[in-house]
């Protein structure tokens, strides 16, 4: 502890307003002044020398006047970890053998860290919150902190509470400041700290929060007879000026506000808490947002984090607290609001890169912090602070100013202002998706529409997420068992609203190990099934149709290994009125190796050509857009495939990828540009290309989609009880009045069609049953390879597709999410 340093608790005091403080008024001391002798009171005030003028005659804010939140505000959760929380022994750096150098009595072995990826874990004491990451909920932002830090508690938790970079006194705080700026005005129920006294940062210039002990408010919140007759008398009394001076009837009023305050708590004291002061204090946090009182930021704190010895011990209780509270408080929150929520971790320092000779760590600076809810990008944010070169007494470099995580939750999460709060411009670190109005259920939920018919909208392709790049969340791989929401409404000219379904290219990059990709609405717990499969180190792409939920995201998983995820939007599924589809038996209109539909050649290292496919294969000469099978065959190098609108400017995304020899094919839904024409870019190398057309969508007429959650609808290694491998018969699927598509009325249908354990290369074809087999082909098998590929398939007049295998024997799943209605 340096030397002008004091204790956690006596800087916490000196930066909070206590009961007893004297711009508080206690019980005793309200009623003493009014006559009444005896107890019940308010708090009130601000902090210091900001006081009294918050109490001056004519200044009396009317608070306590409550109401719902709005429909798309989010509700903050601060968790300080006062003491100064190790960040090295909570995300453990366990692949970097220098911090079990400098640690060796007190590092987590990696056996016992909860791995994230090959470089960082998490404490093992917090599984909860692992699993919460491994759902996409949780944010990690490591290497937080800010320049200059002096490691005394009192300075670094009001530099952390004020919240800005100046070197005034600071009588105000980062929340109060918010507070002060938001919109309704004065309204103490938008803050509250749960516990025994306000600190700095929930005290604003004009505005603060208010404080609810975590045993309850006494004065206010009895039921006995003699009790309400006193609260009667009291509201009678203030409800006119009694003629004894604006000071008389400022605490009559005050008192007014103090039983009106209790009584509307009271509900979340009436049954038990548990023990454990952050788990009482995060469960009072739950029943009070439950309470929906029009609370945007609680404030819920713990200490004893000042781990100067006998840290594996003391951190380790604390970790289990967090773990434990975390749980108790996204248990408690009624499923309104499990949206609603977001929960961040702050504490004045961190530790010491080295431990010292008591098993304890030192102050230090650099600081690792989650964010954590429903509504989250999850990932790694930041840089894990650098261990190189450090002797015993440096501290470790932050590449995060923590103010820029105040930025992300201010402007991302409470509405804005970061710059008027924080008195400056910070960095964005993107951290949350948008909430949608009614939201709850995990993100919105699937929106009661989710049945309705819709129409189609093409869109030049538009890059959602690379987390190659940082593009649409964290800059960093999907690990294994991991999930994140992929915000699709309001991007790439997606409109925010009205929207049921999207159209995306989903590509998976560079796998570590076999793997699937699953995509679907977020929200809803994710289905038995897969949208595209991977060996591990290849580069596979798939169509994906899926229905996003209420605030218009969609939830991607990876299975195992850690690989990286690319999504494009190509189109999407609207309410309003669009063009509809016309589904065709697939016919081929395009094939560079006879000259059919472009020259005789192969495709050339960046070169392009023009496929003119309106009023060819049974496309309507006015098609607004089309979906075709294109197939890339014979490649010379590792490449990719763009297809976008003839007369458009090229985008930046792919629609197939594919390495030298190998055949390749993907469902393509392109909106058709000048002279009803498709552009096809190939990257790299030559290429031939093939392309067969499955349907088209025109406005004014045509098939509507119904999206769904993906289902299963068959597999040959299971279904029966029995495995039954696919020959060169074709295989009849019905599709009607199965996993809740209806019985009539159905037109097409759109199938994740999986090949697994193909024993030769060869192609499978999906049809109408009834129908010729057509000369074209949905996916090509490569003996021993899982591939998938996305099928739009016109119902033959029996309710079912055919589907046929070309050569050897293979195992066929497929998957429904959408059916076509007349």
């Amino acid at each position: 502890m340096t030397d002008h340093d004091i204790s956690t608790a006596d800087a916490f005091a000196l930066l909070s307003v206590s009961d007893d403080d004297p711009g508080g008024f206690n019980r005793r001391q309200f009623l003493k002044m009014i006559g009444w002798g005896v107890g019940g009171g308010l708090a009130m005030g601000s902090l210091g020398a900001s006081v009294f003028p918050d109490l001056m005659p004519g200044q009396l804010r009317q608070a306590w006047a409550t109401g719902p939140i709005g429909p798309t505000d989010g509700v903050l959760v601060l968790v300080g970890m006062y003491g100064g929380n190790d960040g090295l022994n909570t995300v453990v750096p366990h692949g970097n053998g220098l911090y079990y150098d400098y640690r060796a009595n007190i590092a987590i072995q990696p056996a016992q860290v909860l791995h994230i990826d090959n470089n960082v874990g998490l404490h093992p004491n917090l599984t909860f919150l692992k699993s919460l990451y491994d759902q996409g909920q949780v944010a990690i932002v490591q290497g937080v902190g800010y320049p200059n830090p002096d490691l005394s508690h009192f300075n670094s938790m009001a530099t952390w509470m004020y919240g800005r970079s100046d070197t005034n006194l600071p009588t105000s705080g980062w929340v109060g400041r918010w507070l002060d700026g938001a919109s309704g005005g004065a309204d103490l129920f938008k803050a509250a700290t749960v516990g025994s006294s306000l600190p700095l940062h929930m005290i604003g210039l004009n505005n603060r929060g208010t404080t609810i002990p975590e045993w309850g408010l006494d004065f206010g919140g009895g039921a006995s007879d003699s009790d309400l007759r006193l609260y009667n008398a009291i509201r009678a009394y203030s409800a006119a000026g009694a003629g004894r001076g604006p000071w008389h009837d400022m605490i009559a009023r005050t008192e007014h506000g103090q039983i009106d305050v209790a009584q509307t708590v009271a509900p979340v004291f009436s049954t038990p808490l548990p023990d454990g002061q952050l788990l009482k204090r995060m469960t009072v946090a739950a029943r009070l947002i439950n309470a929906d009182l029009g609370l945007r930021v609680i404030d819920a704190s713990y200490d004893n984090f000042d781990t100067h010895s006998a840290e594996p011990n003391g951190h380790g209780d604390r970790m289990a607290e967090l773990d434990a509270a975390l749980q108790a408080f996204f248990t408690a929150i009624d499923p309104r609001f499990q949206s609603r929520v977001t929960v961040m971790t702050f504490s004045e320092f961190g530790r010491t890169p080295w431990s010292n000779d008591s098993m304890g760590t030192d102050h230090g600076t650099s600081n690792n912090h989650f964010v954590i809810g429903p509504s989250v990008r999850g990932g790694l944010y930041g840089q894990q602070p650098s261990l190189a070169g450090l002797d015993r007494w440096d501290r470790m470099d932050f590449s995060v100013d923590f103010r820029s995580l105040y930025a992300s939750v201010l402007d991302g999460w409470l509405g804005g202002g970061a710059g008027t709060v924080l008195n400056g411009s910070y960095e964005n670190l993107n951290l949350f998706n948008p909430l949608s109005p009614g939201g709850g259920g995990g993100g919105g939920g699937v929106p009661a529409s989710s049945t309705a018919p819709t129409d189609f909208v093409g869109l030049v392709p538009f890059r959602l997420m690379d987390s190659r790049e940082g593009v649409g969340g964290p800059r960093a791989p999907f690990g294994q068992g991991m999930m994140r929401r992929l915000q699709v409404t309001g991007n790439g000219g997606v409109p925010a609203s009205g929207v049921l379904a999207a159209v995306l290219n989903v590509t998976a990059v560079g796998g570590s190990a076999p793997s699937f990709v699953t995509v679907w609405p977020a929200g809803v717990a994710r289905p038995n099934t897969s949208s595209l499969n991977t060996r591990g180190g290849d580069v596979v792409p798939n169509l994906v149709v899926t229905m996003l939920n209420g605030a218009g995201q969609a939830s991607v998983f990876n299975n195992a290994g850690s690989g990286h995820c690319v999504v494009d939007v190509v189109g999407y599924f609207t309410t309003a009125s669009a063009a509809r589809f016309t589904s065709l038996t697939p016919a081929r209109v395009l094939d560079t190796r006879s000259g059919l539909g472009a020259p005789a050649a192969a495709v050339g290292q960046a070169k392009s050509i023009d496929l003119l496919v309106a009023g060819r294969g049974g496309v309507a000469a006015d098609a607004d857009s089309v979906v075709l099978n294109v197939t890339v065959t014979e490649p010379t190098a590792a490449g990719f495939i763009t297809a976008w609108p003839a007369g458009a400017a090229m985008p930046t995304a792919s629609n197939l990828n594919f390495v030298a020899g190998q055949t390749v094919p993907n469902l393509v839904i392109s909106k058709l540009g000048t002279g009803g024409k498709v552009s096809l870019f190939n990257s790299t190398g030559s290429t031939h290309l093939i392309a067969d057309v499955l349907g088209y969508f025109r406005v004014g007429s045509g098939a509507q989609l119904i999206a769904m959650t993906p289902a299963r609808l068959l597999d040959t290694r299971t279904d029966g009880g029995a495995s039954h491998p696919v020959g060169q018969t074709p295989l009849v699927l019905p599709i009607l009045g199965r996993q809740g598509i209806p019985s009539t009325g159905v037109v097409g249908v759109v199938l994740n069609v999986t090949a697994t354990e193909p024993t030769i290369n060869g192609f499978v074809s999906v049809y109408p049953n009834g129908e010729a087999l057509p000369m074209a082909s949905n996916l090509n098998t490569v003996a021993g390879v899982t591939r998938a590929n996305l099928v739009i398939a016109k119902v033959g007049v029996d309710g079912a597709v055919a589907m046929f295998n070309s050569s050897g024997t293979t195992h066929l799943i497929a998957e429904v999410v959408g059916y076509f209605t007349a």
